[in-house]
């Protein structure tokens, strides 16, 4: 006896004369905005039905138009060609459970190439997809080693068998990649419908699903660990509206930020006792929202985005970057950035005080967002629990007290130019052979330059640069100082002609 399935059925009226299958309409309708003809879309919870063919018309009765024109509207029961694979492979869609991998889905490549490499017979379809072998980041840089670039070839369209055991029964896999209807312009650039349907027969072997995608994971995760101390940037795609993975970062020591003692264990302290296992049912048992929220300021060149790199890594966290200067950002899509962000994130808004004047309005004039729509976004009830934003400013005394409010920011961490503490870290970081003496005359020397020169301060950015110009000299050479004055002056003329010539 057949079951009857719960399901959300799409169904389109269209013409009789229509040839074109509704489900391709549906989709060229709602992703360009562009069709041609009048389209009414219905939404209906149903029950009942085997399982019909979606999109392949060789085992068809009649055509898609001759269905079209017959009798209203075609329900479409399942999202793989069912006759088909019964007539192959024996697979009764009555009698199986499957789960549907949609292009786009981060599952999505790795199951295909999962595929690829232990499928039980040999694949005559393939997409070969560029990638590298970790080889010697310098080798790979100068040119020294092999050639890293390499071809991953992974599952292309068509039927796949994959054996997968749980625990020490075996079972067979169906995986079917499948492609349908013509190519559609959507906001991103053009496109078409695409999924990846894996089957196990019997209807109580679910378990085997759930079993094999946790394979995969597992899997990611490992390839994940074994490049140890990275971290992975997000940049929030404007356009197409998802988080775009564009890059993985080695993530540098705490150590290796030279910072104030104090200022760094303040962050280190806060973060490390707000990822606690007590702190999320504290927060849970109080009904208040649990998130954290870190406001860094001080001047350029402080170490503001050094210490976010550090953070990343010491506490496993992906960094999304957000841009809402884009004139195609709007309230609507900074609090989708905001609730879609990866898990393990950390939501990072840079120069927050350049987005809006001291009267709320845009900083730049083509700002779509709106102050409220950041406040909005910022304490959302929609956001993922346990999520971080980092906002970054030059300037505080710029920012709007209402931003700056309890709750929306829990915590201010100034960055401040180069104190005599981290003159001295700083000379023993690039020198860490060299006696703590010479530290002390290079911060001595410093300090005098400066009153001489007329200067108040030196940043981190401009020590460590001198650093790098001198990385031939010894720690003796270095610790004299001679340059730093004169970079710094050559600059400042370089600015003030810059300000002239405006």
């Amino acid at each position: 006896m057949k079951q009857s399935i719960p399901l959300l059925i799409i169904f389109v009226s269209v013409p009789a004369a229509c040839a074109v299958s509704p489900i391709t309409r549906f989709c060229s309708a709602h992703k360009s905005l562009q069709a041609s003809r009048s389209t009414r879309l219905y939404l209906a919870h149903l029950r009942g039905g085997a399982p019909t063919l979606a999109g392949h018309n060789s085992h068809r009765e009649k055509s898609q138009s001759e269905v079209c024109q017959a009798a209203g509207p075609t329900f479409h029961m399942s999202i793989f060609d069912a006759p088909y694979l019964e007539q192959h492979y024996g697979i009764d869609a009555d009698d199986s459970v499957w789960m549907e991998i949609r292009k786009g889905d981060r599952l999505y490549t790795p199951m295909l190439k999962h595929i690829s490499c232990n499928s039980k017979h040999t694949l005559n379809s393939f997409i070969p997809k560029l990638g590298s072998q970790r080889t010697s980041l310098i080798d790979d840089l100068l040119g020294d080693g092999e050639t890293t670039n390499c071809v991953n070839m992974l599952f292309g369209v068509g039927v796949a068998e994959i054996e997968h055991k749980v625990g020490d029964t075996g079972h067979t896999l169906y995986a079917v990649h499948q492609r349908c209807g013509p190519v559609v312009g959507t906001e991103c650039e053009p496109d078409i419908w695409q999924s990846l349907v894996v089957l196990c027969k019997g209807k109580g072997n679910r378990n085997v699903l759930v079993s094999f995608t946790d394979k995969i994971l597992h899997e990611e995760i490992l390839i994940k660990d074994n490049n140890v101390g990275e971290f992975f940037i997000f940049r929030w795609d404007v356009q197409c509206s998802y988080w775009s993975d564009i890059c993985s970062k080695t993530a540098r020591s705490l150590d290796s930020v030279v910072l104030p003692e104090e200022t760094k264990t303040k962050i280190i302290n806060d973060m490390s006792e707000f990822l606690t296992r007590d702190t999320y049912a504290w927060y849970t048992e109080h009904g208040i929202p649990y998130k954290r929220s870190y406001l860094f300021y001080g001047p350029p060149g402080a170490g503001k985005t050094s210490l976010l790199q550090a953070l990343a890594g010491r506490y496993k966290r992906s960094l999304c970057v957000l841009q809402p200067t884009d004139p195609h950002f709007t309230d609507d899509k900074l609090a989708a950035a905001i609730k879609e962000a990866p898990s393990r994130s950390i939501i990072v808004l840079e120069d927050v005080d350049a987005l809006f004047n001291q009267d709320r309005s845009s900083g730049n004039g083509k700002l779509a967002i709106t102050f409220s729509g950041l406040l909005n976004a910022l304490d959302g009830i929609c956001n993922p629990a346990g999520q971080i934003f980092i906002l970054t400013t030059n300037f505080r005394e710029h920012l709007d007290a209402a931003l700056m409010r309890n709750g929306r920011i829990d915590l201010h961490i100034q960055f401040t130019d180069a104190q005599p503490e981290q003159m001295e870290r700083l000379f023993l970081q690039f020198y860490p052979q060299a006696p703590a003496a010479l530290a002390t005359q290079f911060r001595a020397k410093l300090v005098s330059a400066l009153e001489n020169a007329g200067e108040k301060s030196v940043s981190m950015a401009a020590l460590q640069h001198f650093f790098i110009v001198n990385r031939r000299a010894c720690a003796e050479e270095a610790a004299e100082g001679r340059g730093i004055m004169e970079e710094m002056q050559e600059r400042e003329k370089q600015e003030e002609a810059k300000k002239e010539g405006k």
